[in-house]
């Protein structure tokens, strides 16, 4: 059971009058949230540093309609990350961002009022946000880009099954097997009786992706085949 404490909510008044407009919530259930509302029609506060990535990468900062490119809720959340990436407690931080608003919580609400109240003070420095920023997106560009993989989703998800409909066939893929074809101890995989280079898969793009219904672990994915690569495949004997 998990006991309203009183004392935290002035704790996180006081606290919420000093990180506007970020703002702190007690979610009643033993965690706490770091939240911050994006309007994509405004120059919100801290958007000066996103308008700087736009044109650093050749970008209009604002679409046809009026609204802002970068600057989201996951934008903001990229930054975050790259501002803490060395931290010793932001493996303590989950995240929930969407669109229009950045979230992340943490059960330990000390750890999350620090970083709140760093956070802030370094989006007032435009100067010192701007290269956050930056390297923040193009970390989260990579990413993305890598989780669009076999490779990318294997990593992200150690522990699950992967039931794969690829452009060689199909193929289960175990947790056991995953650690290995990342970890270079299973230079090749057999694929409806033909042997492929772990790469031939790993770099295979994702086309369709879905989570069982009833198992988390268990993924199901369509394949594309990987970009540019030379196939080098050896018929089972």
């Amino acid at each position: 059971m998990i006991v309203y404490d009183k004392a935290n909510e002035q704790k996180i008044h006081d606290l919420n009058q000093e990180i506007t407009p970020f703002y702190l919530i007690d979610g009643e259930d033993g965690k706490f949230a770091l939240c911050a509302i994006i309007n994509r029609m405004d120059d919100e506060y801290g958007q000066a540093a996103f308008d700087a990535y736009a044109a650093e990468i050749g970008v209009d900062p604002r679409d046809e309609q009026g609204y802002i490119i970068y600057g989201t809720g996951y934008d903001w959340e990229a930054a975050f990350k790259e501002a803490f990436k060395n931290e010793p407690n932001i493996g303590e931080i989950q995240y929930d961002s969407e669109s229009s608003g950045f979230f992340c919580y943490c059960s330990d609400l000390d750890i999350l009022a620090d970083f709140a109240k760093r956070f802030k003070a370094l989006c007032v420095d435009t100067e010192a946000f701007t290269p956050i920023v930056s390297a923040g997106m193009r970390e989260a560009a990579k990413q993305e880009q890598l989780l669009s993989t076999v490779r990318g989703q294997l990593a992200a998800n150690p522990n699950a099954t992967f039931d794969i409909m690829s452009p060689c066939g199909d193929i289960r893929i175990t947790p056991d097997m995953s650690e290995k074809l990342l970890g270079g101890k299973m230079p090749t995989v057999k694929i409806d009786g033909v042997y492929y280079a772990d790469y031939e898969l790993l770099d295979q793009g994702i086309i369709q992706r879905q989570t069982d219904l009833f198992d988390k672990n268990l993924i199901r994915m369509k394949t594309d085949e990987a970009p540019e690569i030379e196939q080098t495949t050896t018929q089972l004997m």
